[in-house]
């Protein structure tokens, strides 16, 4: 199994506006929202949808380690990596790669990524957008990472 990406040149979706217009306001003064388990309920959607991704300090470099791929994400992207690290070896190391890749970005700027992208595993493509959203306990450094992801066609 392999895995790559093509990016959609698409306008985000209204919905997934919405969510980056509730973590805007969990921010205080220019200061990343600490995450919890009980953050997901400031937002509108079901866990199922959400990915947890926390961001890892391994020694030289960043590590992104998955606690948890909800099942709609699952069923929307075709792999559940829940419970490891994206750098692991894997049969997706495409699609790993570019999604340490996307998560480097976020760290690195501190905002939010909306997108919306054509992945392609097991010789299927499918049709997904989303947001990752930047958080940090320590409101500066960003130590997880939540990430709505949907079929384009519940967005429709």
């Amino acid at each position: 199994m392999t895995g790559y990406i093509n990016y959609l040149d698409r306008k985000p979706d209204p919905r997934l506006q919405h969510l980056q217009e509730i973590w805007e306001q969990l921010c205080d003064g220019g200061r990343l929202p600490a995450y919890s388990p009980a953050t997901l309920a400031a937002f509108p959607v079901a866990s199922e949808q959400a990915s947890i991704i926390e961001v890892r300090d391994g020694g030289k470099r960043r590590r992104y380690f998955v606690v948890k791929d909800g099942p709609a994400v699952v069923a929307a992207v075709g792999i559940d990596c829940s419970g490891t690290y994206l750098d692991a070896p894997s049969d997706t190391p495409e699609y790993h790669t570019i999604l340490i890749s996307d998560y480097d970005g976020v760290v690195a700027s501190r905002r939010p990524r909306l997108y919306a992208e054509e992945h392609h595993l097991d010789n299927r493509a499918r049709l997904i957008a989303g947001i990752q959203l930047p958080f940090a306990a320590d409101g500066e450094h960003t130590d997880v990472i939540v990430e709505f992801v949907y079929a384009l066609e519940e967005l429709a």
